[in-house]
């Protein structure tokens, strides 16, 4: 899909769903606001930092001896895993229908991706993935959105900017910068680092993988669950710097996003345990043979009561229907034993529906456990934001388990 017809189609929905106005305000302040900061951004920064090497880490990857070439089994458990995703959630009804935007999301940037693994399309889905950050069906998921801005008059300045931004943000944890690491899966689009493409998201997944491992320090086989994991970069991260501390990883998603998280993780990490959904339980009991899972969304209810150490959420509760973000709060109540940590803005989304029905969101600072179980560690604005963010006001948030029902 051409950008024209993009912007057609998200202006033609935005109208259907009336946010035309409130979605036309926020991106005129964007356009007068965001090159300002990035301008200035980029002249305070240092020389070494204005010459970082983003030309090397926006070429194109695919020939290159490192790059990941996508194994026929992965795709095939792919599909197999998508298709009874989607079959299992034609009787998920309530609280788990996709509404708000990512139903808008999933109509506009999805099409390719779902055709290819509607038709068992081995080769065409591995075109797909091999070409990772660089698809429309990445876009708000990571990748796509910085291989789109980097072709932009300010990108280069831009993608700079926010890359050192981010970096410096995970310098004042003492990280030695020399650890980061990012795999030649799909197409990353990034800054050139010690050998490796690093994209910004990179720094910001590092920057919450070390907040989450010194949480659970002295948990032992912790086990934590990512309800919204987009591409999979988080889980990579954590899982690679808590050195085995971390027991299980699972993520829960939207099927069609969890399909792409699904071929990143298979990739990134051969030598792990992966369960897809199919293919076994949803149980996180030890003797449950894996160390990541991708699940749909709907399948969270199937968590057991005070099973999991962590739950972490980035930028999806205040995305969704309010039903479905509460319905998630009711099962991270039950089943966290320890942590829930989560960052979501505070701006109300109101969309309409064609049936006369309508979508709201709960914001951020809404969202909050039962007090008399919870308490909240700290609210504190958001670490990571970037430059077409500032409309939003967004929050982190931590809230620790005191009484186990």
């Amino acid at each position: 899909m051409g950008r024209i017809d993009y912007f057609y189609s998200k202006v033609k929905r935005a109208w259907s769903s009336g946010t035309l106005w409130e979605k036309s305000i926020r991106f005129l302040i964007t356009l007068v606001r965001r090159p300002v900061e990035v301008l200035i951004g980029y002249i305070r920064l240092s020389k070494a930092d204005r010459n970082l090497n983003i030309i090397d880490g926006f070429a194109d990857h695919r020939q290159r001896i490192v790059h990941h070439r996508t194994k026929p089994e992965h795709l095939n458990r792919i599909i197999a895993a998508y298709k009874a995703s989607k079959k299992a959630q034609q009787h998920s009804t309530g609280p788990f229908q996709i509404r708000g935007l990512w139903d808008e999301w999933i109509s506009i940037n999805y099409r390719k991706l779902i055709d290819a693994m509607e038709t068992e399309d081995i080769p065409g889905l591995s075109c797909l993935f091999e070409n990772l950050y660089r698809e429309q069906f990445t876009i708000g998921i990571g990748g796509y959105d910085d291989y789109h801005r980097y072709r932009t008059p300010l990108g280069t300045f831009y993608i700079k900017y926010v890359w050192s931004k981010y970096r410096d943000h995970l310098l004042t944890l003492d990280f030695n910068l020399q650890k980061i690491h990012f795999p030649f899966v799909g197409n990353p689009v990034g800054v050139v680092s010690n050998e490796n493409v690093i994209p910004i998201d990179t720094l910001r997944h590092a920057y919450h993988a070390i907040e989450m491992c010194e949480l659970l320090r002295n948990v032992p086989k912790a086990i934590i669950v990512e309800i919204g994991g987009g591409l999979g970069g988080q889980a990579f991260q954590t899982m690679q710097m808590s050195s085995g501390q971390v027991s299980k990883y699972i993520v829960f998603d939207i099927p069609e996003v969890a399909a792409i998280s699904s071929y990143f993780l298979l990739s990134a990490f051969p030598d792990k345990r992966v369960r897809l959904f199919g293919e076994g339980s949803v149980s996180v009991a030890g003797i449950e043979e894996y160390d990541l899972a991708i699940f749909p969304h709907f399948a969270i209810h199937q968590l057991p009561d005070s099973s999991v150490d962590l739950f972490y959420n980035s930028c999806s509760f205040s995305e969704m229907d309010g039903v479905s973000s509460r319905e998630y709060l009711s099962i991270i109540e039950r089943s966290c034993r320890k942590y829930f940590l989560h960052d979501n803005h505070d701006t109300i989304i109101k969309i309409k529906y064609p049936d006369g029905s309508t979508s709201l969101n709960v914001v951020g600072s809404k969202l909050m456990p039962n007090s008399a179980l919870y308490k909240r560690i700290f609210k504190k604005p958001r670490v990571h934001c970037l430059p077409e963010d500032r409309s939003f006001v967004h929050f982190e948030y931590l809230y620790e388990r005191v009484l186990l029902r």
